[in-house]
């Protein structure tokens, strides 16, 4: 039986290192996914280093606190946008042999989820989409930036991909 793999995808730390609520939010909506697969593979990225952490170490952290098993993560902590973290687990989920035709789970905010499976399908992936739950943000006007800048943030990225 092949392993179900499940990408998280990134979000800003503080400037300490720590992780902001939005990315706490992903780790558990996606360890939520993994516990009804029978076997998980967390793959986690993003790069963006904070106080000598990345957002890959952090979410690493997170899954091991919450019972994941250390065999089951990945990190992929170099990316630093969005359609790099899609090209580098594109030619990590190459690698490690998995199928275009597997279903992978992507797991991120609800502004943010449209854009990353979008990225994933036209990379050629089939997707499954898991939102983290709540805002990212309490401020109303933060939300509505970040839904918007979605739009722009589509089209840039669809082009980033089809070109590389």
């Amino acid at each position: 039986m092949s392993r179900q793999p499940i990408i998280i995808f990134g979000a800003a730390l503080r400037a300490d290192g720590s992780p902001h609520r939005a990315l706490i939010a992903r780790v558990e909506a996606a360890v939520n996914c993994g516990k009804s697969c029978v076997s998980s593979l967390y793959i986690v990225t993003g790069g963006n280093p904070q106080n000598g952490v990345t957002e890959a170490d952090v979410m690493k952290q997170l899954l091991l606190q919450r019972g994941v098993l250390e065999n089951q993560i990945i990190c992929e902590d170099h990316a630093v946008n969005t359609s790099q973290s899609v090209l580098l687990c594109c030619q990590l989920l190459q690698t490690l042999g998995f199928s275009k035709q597997q279903t992978i789970v992507v797991v991120s905010n609800t502004y943010h989820l449209s854009r990353c499976c979008w990225l994933m399908y036209i990379s050629g992936w089939r997707t499954r989409h898991v939102a983290a739950l709540g805002n990212a943000s309490r401020n109303f006007y933060k939300c509505w930036v970040w839904r918007l800048r979605e739009i722009p943030a589509i089209v840039w990225d669809s082009f980033r991909i089809l070109c590389s």
